[in-house]
């Protein structure tokens, strides 16, 4: 592991994924997935929830430090908002604001920002400022739907 440092806007940099960036953000799926301890037996029983989908690289943003991608957010606009597909941060640099800068980037384009949270996650989407809609049925389980308004959050 890694040692973590402290984060600082000028060292943290959020930008448009491109193909290079293929193999850190595989990695960082595959090991944040498995960090949630009650993810592990459903991605046993699904592996191909790891796969790699191609065709989500131009809506990734990845968050760099220093260089290494440490993270990425991928919304794809669905109707009149953004659906956030991906939200993961690498294990060595959770709870350092990654994801909260991610998805600061994302309500930057002023459209409403939707989600079907991983329950583990509620708490944090909460911080952030998303509000639950609802609860729909996953392969998973019940997820929550939830909701983040940037357009009621703009002066």
């Amino acid at each position: 592991m890694s040692e973590k440092k402290p984060i600082y806007a000028s060292n943290l940099v959020i930008r448009s994924a491109d193909v290079d960036d293929v193999g850190a953000l595989c990695d960082i799926f595959r090991r944040a997935s498995l960090t949630v301890e009650s993810n592990r037996n459903l991605i046993t029983t699904h592996p191909e929830w790891l796969v790699w989908d191609h065709a989500m690289l131009p809506f990734v943003r990845v968050a760099v430090v220093d260089g290494r991608v440490v993270g990425f957010a991928s919304a794809r606009p669905v109707d009149d908002f953004l659906e956030l597909e991906d939200l993961f941060t690498d294990p060595d640099w959770m709870r350092q604001g990654i994801a909260s800068n991610l998805v600061e980037d994302i309500t930057q384009r002023g459209v409403r920002v939707e989600v079907t949270a991983n329950p583990d996650a509620i708490g944090f989407y909460e911080s952030v400022g998303f509000v639950t809609s609802g609860v729909v049925n996953t392969e998973g389980g019940p997820a929550p739907r939830m909701h983040l308004d940037v357009t009621r959050l703009r002066p």
